[in-house]
């Protein structure tokens, strides 16, 4: 899944286990950072959608007047 406004997706990266004193990396574990996705209903010129949007993309749409719901699931 990805926001359908700024195309925000999953990323993937290295966890790292540290054991020991200092920075010994005892393994790597992959790990999926997923963007916060909420459901809202967007106006788009005079008409209704539905989409998923990021809460960063959610923020700025509510202050320019664009939402008009939104549900966080």
């Amino acid at each position: 899944m990805h926001c359908q406004v700024c195309g925000k997706k999953p990323v993937v990266g290295n966890k790292l286990v540290r054991t020991g004193t200092g920075k010994w990396i005892k393994k790597r574990v992959k790990k999926v950072r997923k963007p916060n996705l909420q459901k809202a209903t967007l106006l788009v010129s005079d008409q209704e959608k539905k989409a998923f949007v990021c809460t960063k993309c959610l923020k700025k749409l509510k202050k320019t007047g664009q939402v008009k719901t939104y549900s966080s699931q």
